[in-house]
């Protein structure tokens, strides 16, 4: 393996192909079987959980240690170890090749990959999952027909790097293809998986990769208010269906003792967060006769993606097994998904926290059903120079400043948010003024107070 190669798995940090090490233990057969039952990976022994370069142990006693693990398997997993000197420490990486005999086990039983965890299952749930998914999974395939590097975007390519904190590569293909994104088969190839997040127009290539957002009026399909098809990347579909959620769920406004106003959603926001990235990731690609869909009724909201569990309804909320391991993997980066495995249970407890049900169908299609609450319709405040952070914002607009200078300023990250509650009233109360009136959404436009007279 080249420096350079070493140098940017180590910078990326543990995720689905990479597990760090700091020495020879007795968890290295559980990974070395949860990367033979997924779809390979590397262990580098000598690298902290953080990256530090701790160094190892190279001699043959250490090697031959490591080659009996692997041998003790059921069955035996085939590796390749190599010596590499890094930073002035050595390190083993060992290599680990996706098993043609699945299910893979250890002495403590059988490990699967899941994002950059290791998760114990029983045989029968693996055996559930190979005949469940397939020999392949869809975010690993070659995208066939996607055109590298033209219909490639950059700018989401940088989006990404910016949101997983992974500093740019000298050569972009080695990254892309050991984060899952591409493969060497026949010349260099994008997978699903990074046609889904870096493609141009997605839609020539993968067509059911979509979301639809529907308003109802009442509690049945009777009636449309509102219809919005979002057709991008995944992580734009995600985004947007989010902010459609928000503009029609209600939010309550509590003010107590003088205190600043409390804002409580009436489904917690967490959990609308978690039940669309699940519907991301745990999708079967595979159907291509339907895509994701979120409904917003009277009294409930429903989020339907295709596809049944990998594994007996027994164990809902009690494992869980990524359909689409380089999707989950990215989120995870991204830092939308937080906790490998424990998403169910932490909507279960963030609704029984309020008092709202919360309802899984796990049939062909995977239904989230969660119940409205009565709560004060959201509506634009109407702002005042007496609010502590409109006093603020007039303050810091005694000079022209950026939309995006007074977010940071007040310490308000969303920008509809901002926009809905604080700039779109103080515009219409003539508390601030544009410094482009005919043009306002310019990029270059600005925002000033108005000194009130006296």
């Amino acid at each position: 393996m080249k420096k350079r190669e070493l140098q940017e798995l180590i910078k990326q940090g543990e995720g689905y192909f990479v597990e760090f090490k700091k020495q020879v233990g007795e968890s290295l057969d559980r990974e070395m079987v949860a990367f033979a039952n997924a779809s390979g990976g590397k262990i580098i022994v000598g690298v902290a959980d953080d990256g530090g370069n701790t160094g190892c142990s190279t001699d043959n006693t250490t090697r031959s240690k490591i080659q009996d693990i692997a041998n003790n398997c059921d069955p035996r997993i085939p590796i390749h170890i190599k010596t590499v000197r890094y930073e002035g420490v050595k390190l083993l990486v060992v290599s680990i090749d996706e098993s043609h005999d699945k299910p893979v086990r250890c002495s403590r039983g059988f490990f699967l990959r899941e994002g950059p965890n290791s998760q114990k299952l029983t045989r029968n749930e693996i055996l559930a999952l190979a005949a469940g998914a397939g020999k392949f999974k869809f975010d690993m395939q070659i995208c066939r027909g996607f055109d590298y590097p033209g219909e490639f975007d950059d700018n989401k390519w940088q989006h990404f790097l910016n949101g997983a904190v992974i500093t740019p590569p000298e050569n972009r293909k080695d990254l892309l293809m050991n984060l899952g994104f591409a493969e060497e088969r026949e010349g260099f190839q994008i997978t699903n998986a990074g046609a889904l997040f870096f493609g141009k127009n997605i839609q020539t290539c993968i067509r059911h990769s979509f979301i639809t957002c529907v308003l109802f009026k009442g509690t049945t399909k009777t009636k449309i208010l509102d219809r919005k098809d979002f057709k991008a990347d995944l992580i734009f579909n995600y985004e947007n269906a989010f902010r459609f959620l928000q503009q029609y769920l209600k939010i309550e406004y509590i003010i107590e003792d003088g205190g600043p106003r409390k804002e409580i959603p009436e489904i917690p926001l967490e959990v609308l967060r978690e039940a669309l990235v699940n519907a991301i990731v745990h999708r079967d690609y595979f159907e291509e006769g339907a895509g994701i869909l979120v409904e917003v009724y009277d009294d409930r909201v429903e989020i339907t993606n295709p596809g049944r569990l990998l594994f007996d309804s027994s164990k809902f909320g009690k494992i869980s097994v990524a359909r689409n391991p380089i999707l989950f993997d990215t989120f995870h980066r991204l830092g939308i998904t937080e906790k490998v495995g424990s998403g169910i249970n932490r909507m279960r407890e963030a609704m029984a926290a309020r008092n709202i049900e919360i309802e899984f169908d796990t049939g062909d299609f995977f239904i989230v059903t969660l119940t409205r609450q009565t709560a004060t319709p959201q509506v634009t405040p109407q702002v005042t120079p007496q609010d502590e952070r409109v006093q603020i914002i007039l303050e810091f607009c005694q000079i022209p400043r950026t939309r995006e200078e007074i977010q940071i300023f007040i310490k308000i990250k969303d920008r509809e948010y901002f926009r809905k509650n604080f700039l779109q009233p103080l515009l219409k109360q003539g508390l601030l003024k544009p410094t482009i009136p005919d043009k306002p959404t310019s990029s270059r436009q600005k925002y000033y107070a108005i000194k009130e007279e006296k």
